[in-house]
């Protein structure tokens, strides 16, 4: 018997069984970190709402130029000190369960999930059965808990990514993000350095993934970084629509990937998971469980709006997309919002046929918080 039952160990389950003493966590896992289905990349302000200090055992490089390239290959760049880090997961999660209160207990998947008496009892498949006053579904896109205790249903966009090996050097300063609605429809492809000869490149979308992967290698990561050679598959599932969904139902909570709590534009979840973990179990700290959902979805982070703006970005045409990124040129993101800049967007012929949903886009854009993890 515990006063709470996390199940998933990732950093939703690890954050939130870091505040929590009497707790048990439990993961089908073999061990913590593994199997990597991440990008692995995370911003500063994300390390920094947490209190986490970057440490380099668990830092893979240090990002402070992200270059988001157009289908033109127009690069707008987005430039900072130290805008974020992209880590070695498993180490970093490795670091998060040392800081845990709960105990943790991997290998133990969770088969059955039921209601008696006011408790939750939760079974294993090796017949282990544990109870409690609280359950926390941090258990990811496929999450038995929502399955289970909350019959709710999201949207997953597959992603396909490995980690590659390349002939010539990258900068391990730059992350890169390839917008293309043709070649990459309803996603984006990835370049993020972990090394100077290793990179996890990706990229999501709807259908024909291996295909489109094989192309993007093909035409611009052999051109732009020579021959290369996969060493590790890590792909995955991002899921959508958090914002639409019950996450609060006796005394059991979503967290992170479980309720599909991920940023809509560009497909970062760490941030998300850490955040809802933490706030889920402040919630039972407090003997406030009940405010749980209202917390969670009056946060920029998770705001309904993101989800308006991904349909938004993933309707423009190749040429408004090409325009939009020669009006940005050595501008400030949200360069659109000033006077000139709003002149500029009008003379562009694809631009001024989208304007209001442009617009509409970076003011949701300005107005939310975004991550890149």
């Amino acid at each position: 018997m515990f006063e709470t039952i996390i199940i998933g160990a990732g950093p939703a389950g690890l954050i939130a069984g870091k505040h929590l003493k009497d707790c048990l966590i439990l993961d089908q896992k073999k061990e913590i970190g593994l199997p990597v289905q991440c990008a692995e990349a995370i911003s500063k302000e994300s390390l920094d709402r947490q209190k986490i200090k970057p440490d380099p055992a668990w830092v893979s490089a240090e990002i402070s130029v992200i270059e988001i390239i157009a289908p033109s290959g127009k690069v707008v760049r987005i430039s900072g000190d130290k805008l974020g880090f992209i880590l070695d997961r498993p180490l970093f999660e490795k670091f998060l369960a040392k800081k845990c209160q709960a105990k943790i207990k991997l290998q133990a998947k969770v088969v059955d999930i039921k209601r008696e008496d006011g408790f939750w009892k939760v079974k294993t498949e090796k017949e282990e059965v544990f109870k409690s006053e609280y359950l926390i579904g941090a258990d990811g896109p496929l999450s038995i808990v929502r399955r289970k205790v909350f019959d709710e249903k999201i949207e997953v966009l597959p992603s396909i990514e490995y980690l590659v090996e390349i002939e010539k050097e990258i900068d391990t300063s730059i992350m890169k993000m390839y917008f293309d609605n043709e070649k990459f429809p309803e996603g984006y492809a990835w370049i993020f350095p972990k090394s100077k000869k290793t990179a996890n490149i990706g990229l999501g979308g709807k259908s024909r993934l291996s295909q489109r992967f094989q192309d993007f290698m093909e035409r611009i990561v052999k051109k732009d970084f020579g021959d290369y050679k996969i060493l590790e598959n890590r792909s995955g599932t991002v899921p959508w629509g958090g914002a639409k969904i019950k996450l609060f139902k006796d005394n059991a909570f979503l967290v992170g990937d479980a309720g599909a709590l991920v940023d809509p534009i560009f497909g970062g979840g760490m941030e998300s998971a850490m955040v809802s973990g933490k706030i889920a179990a402040d919630c039972i700290l407090k003997n406030l469980a009940s405010h749980y959902e209202s917390k969670i979805k009056s946060l920029p982070l998770f705001s309904a709006d993101l989800l308006s703006a991904q349909k938004i970005l993933y309707s423009l045409s190749n040429s408004a997309l090409n325009q939009l990124a020669e009006l940005l040129d050595e501008k400030d993101i949200f360069y659109l919002k000033t006077i000139p800049g709003f002149f500029k967007l009008f003379s562009k012929t694809e631009l001024r046929k989208n304007a209001f949903k442009i617009l509409k886009f970076f003011f949701i854009l300005q107005k939310n918080t975004i991550s890149f993890g």
